[in-house]
């Protein structure tokens, strides 16, 4: 509870600094130096992306660089890490706030040069000598006037890595006009990683960088993916029936209780801002009159709140009650919207924050057992909305991911482990593996406990290590036939030849770097 007060503590204080307004932004010809502390100097950047209405648009991005007291001619950058920032509703938590409170920014400040003394020092240079791009996002800091796109992963996917190739070749062109820093190695290698919102997007630009082929440009890894919702109606299902004995633990969840309420509006608020089968529909077809009513729809829009913020105006609104133009919800009423098991803890009953025919959809079970092949009604569409924002299905990983999951996490669950990996069980321990141990806590202690072990290395060597390994050969589930042919994991069929992952037969042995599929092995091609 200590460590909620202190989090708390912090983000109203985020939430306490002026916004600045918006300005027409023009992507940046140069970096801008932002701040400066040892061993690290911290540049903001704008670059041209592509809008969630599929228009051209200048985002912005901070690049947090590993900048040695005394440069010597051999130092150099070894790294690219891209980090995706967790869910934020307050502008200034973006990565590229001037408010040095963040947790996160923290973070980036203090990886890179970090000094791990004697610990796995080979790992040590890669992970700190580094720069790291932390894009804001879409709706936060030069476009901080539109809304964010919450969970659109494909599109966000994009957008961060336009920020990490703009950034890395505007890295690379201030590096010539200044020589206190240093140049990248030529064997430079690039990373994504991130927690909660930021797990999933980490997995999300992970996908992205192996379906563009954008794997060599990058040099690019793997990634390292803390309690992301990566299956979001495995996320979904998880509020509507877990009773607090999931995945052998015990926690205090209960059926169809959220606690952090605030994400129910965010992922409705998000699905109708990226996806245009949801356009003929409304806020209030999904969303109850009173949970509207509150103001939280307005709240994310201003950008002004944190989501601390916001869970405390809910608080008071409990105990006070709440006036809406020509409504008044008692005490007692809004207790059947939120309820308090700790003193300014809230917990959001969801029979009362979706509408009863939403709720009713989504406790039937039976509507998930298929994605509805078209939207012909509000319920569908969303439920079509959330399938296609789904990490889980739909591609083959060629890069190894670390996953960190608590599996007391009442908000994002350990469920969205288990969805990957059942999807890819042939991979398990291989091309990806998880740490379910680092952490015993929630949502919010869980993050805490990723980002200090993260700065403080405790596990994270052998991690990076394992992942620059590269995944092994051998298809763990797959049995070669005894003429010794090809799998193809298409058709079921076995033949000759190589293959790449989503079945294609090449002609002859591939020579560009990537991992294929031959006699029944996964081949790693360097």
């Amino acid at each position: 509870m200590e460590r909620m007060v202190q989090w708390l503590w912090i983000t109203i204080l985020l939430c306490s600094q002026a916004v600045v307004s918006a300005q027409t932004a023009l992507p940046s010809e140069s970096l801008k130096e932002l701040s400066k502390s040892s061993g690290c100097t911290v540049y903001t950047f704008n670059y041209p992306s592509v809008s969630a209405s599929g228009e051209p648009t200048v985002l912005s991005s901070a690049l947090f660089v590993w900048t040695p007291l005394l440069k010597f001619r051999r130092d150099s950058i070894e790294s690219l890490h891209i980090f995706c920032h967790s869910t934020i509703t307050a502008d200034v938590q973006r990565p590229t706030t001037t408010v040095s409170l963040s947790n996160e920014q923290t973070l980036l400040k203090g990886l890179p040069g970090r000094d791990y003394g004697s610990i796995l020092t080979e790992t040590a240079n890669y992970v700190s000598r580094c720069i790291i791009v932390a894009p804001d996002y879409e709706g936060y800091g030069a476009t901080r006037t539109v809304p964010h796109p919450y969970l659109s992963e494909r599109l966000t996917a994009r957008q961060v890595i336009d920020a990490a190739t703009y950034g890395l070749a505007l890295y690379r062109k201030e590096v010539l006009n200044n020589k206190k820093l240093p140049p990248m190695k030529s064997d430079w290698r690039s990373f994504t990683m991130g927690y909660s919102q930021g797990g999933a997007v980490s997995l999300a630009t992970h996908r992205y960088i192996e379906e563009e082929g954008l794997a060599d440009k990058l040099h690019f890894q793997g990634s390292l993916c803390g309690d992301g919702p990566y299956d979001l109606l495995t996320t979904l299902r998880y509020y509507i029936e877990d009773d607090g004995t999931s995945y052998s633990v015990e926690t205090a969840h209960r059926k169809g209780i959220i606690t952090m309420p605030v994400v129910v509006p965010l992922i409705v608020k998000g699905m109708f801002d990226s996806y245009p089968e949801m356009a003929q529909y409304g806020m209030e077809d999904y969303l109850s009159q009173q949970l509207i009513d509150t103001g939280v729809l307005d709240w994310i829009d201003s950008k002004k709140y944190d989501t601390g913020h916001i869970s405390q105006m809910w608080y008071k609104q409990l105990q006070e009650g709440l006036d809406a133009s020509d409504r008044h919800y008692t005490p007692e009423q809004m207790g059947e919207l939120f309820e308090s098991p700790e003193e300014g803890m809230l917990w959001g009953n969801l029979d009362k924050m979706f509408t009863p025919e939403a709720y009713e959809y989504i406790s039937d079970a039976s509507h998930f057992d298929a994605v509805p092949g078209e939207a012909s009604g509000a319920f569908e569409a969303i439920h079509r909305a959330l399938a296609d924002n789904s990490l889980v299905t739909g591609w083959e990983p060629q890069h190894r991911i670390q996953f960190f999951h608590s599996k007391r996490d009442m908000v994002v669950p350990y469920g969205n482990y288990l969805s990957f990996r059942d999807a890819h069980s042939y991979g398990e321990g291989d091309l990806f593996r998880v740490n379910d141990t680092f952490s015993n806590g929630d949502h919010v202690d869980a993050g805490i406990d990723f980002l200090v072990e993260l700065l403080t290395f405790k596990s994270y060597a052998k991690c990076f290590n394992w992942i620059c390994e590269g995944p092994s050969t051998v298809i763990d589930n797959v049995q070669r036939p005894k003429d010794n042919g090809q799998y193809s994991s298409v058709n079921g069929q076995w033949s000759d030849g190589w293959y790449t992952l989503d079945g294609r037969r090449l002609t002859t042995k591939p020579t560009a770097k990537g991992v294929y599929i031959c006699n029944g092995r996964k081949v790693a091609v360097q």
